[in-house]
C-alpha cells in the first residue's frame, strides 16, 4: 500500500476560516466571524452588519470578497500558512483589504 503524504488534515496547521477568526479578533470586539463550508471559508461581519468573505478559490489562491465587490481581491502573493506567525501575518493582510473595501 502506498501512502501519499501529507496525511489529510495535516498539510496546514489551521483552516482558512481561522484567518477570518484571527482578523475579527484583531479588528476589535465589535467584529464577528463565522466558519463556512467546513472551514474552507470564513465570514467577517462589521459592526454595521457588512459581510466580508475570506476564502480560497479552485486554484487555491486566498481571496477577500466584500459586500459590494464585483471581483474578489486575491492575495496570491501570500505564502501558504505554516505557523502561528503566518496566521497573524495573513490576518493583518486581510485586515488591510477589509479596511479598503468596507
Amino acid at each position: 500500500m502506498t501512502v501519499y503524504p501529507p496525511a489529510p488534515g495535516t498539510e496546514y496547521p489551521f483552516a482558512v476560516a481561522d484567518i477570518a477568526h484571527q482578523a475579527a479578533k484583531l479588528l476589535g470586539p465589535d467584529w464577528t466571524s463565522m466558519s463556512l463550508r467546513w472551514g474552507t471559508r470564513g465570514r467577517l461581519t462589521s459592526p454595521s452588519g457588512e459581510e466580508v468573505v475570506v476564502g480560497v478559490d479552485h486554484d487555491e489562491d486566498l481571496y477577500v470578497n466584500g459586500p459590494t465587490s464585483l471581483e474578489p481581491v486575491y492575495l496570491e502573493d501570500e505564502m501558504p500558512p505554516r505557523s502561528q506567525e503566518d496566521l497573524e501575518h495573513l490576518a493583518a493582510v486581510v485586515i488591510r483589504v477589509v479596511r479598503e473595501i468596507v
